[in-house]
């Protein structure tokens, strides 16, 4: 059973370094059968990191290509992490890394 637990280790520090380039969309992190709860919450949570990077960098002129997309893949990131009973405490307003004002 501990051989299981890390057969898929590898394949989760993969996807940590660029879950944008290695899910499609949010929910093919909800579906994805390799990892467990746990797991799909720490994917997305570094996925909307990533997108609040974007935007920031957007803000200053030194958006990559694509980033027009960022706004909607923001909110498909936040509704999976509300799928699996992540969700926003509501104290304060969101600001675009992730902090509250």
């Amino acid at each position: 059973m501990i051989q299981a637990l890390h057969a898929d280790r590898p394949r989760f520090t993969e996807a940590m370094a660029d879950v944008g380039k290695f899910f499609e969309k949010p929910e093919a992190v909800l579906v994805d059968r390799d990892f467990d709860r746990d797991q799909k919450i720490e994917l997305l949570k570094q996925w909307d990191a990533d997108l609040r990077s974007l935007m920031v960098a957007a803000d200053e002129n030194m958006a990559p290509e694509g980033a027009d997309r960022t706004g909607d893949q923001l909110r498909q990131v936040q509704a999976a992490l509300s799928c699996l009973g992540v969700g926003d405490s509501g104290e304060g307003a969101p600001t675009k890394t992730g902090g509250k004002s």
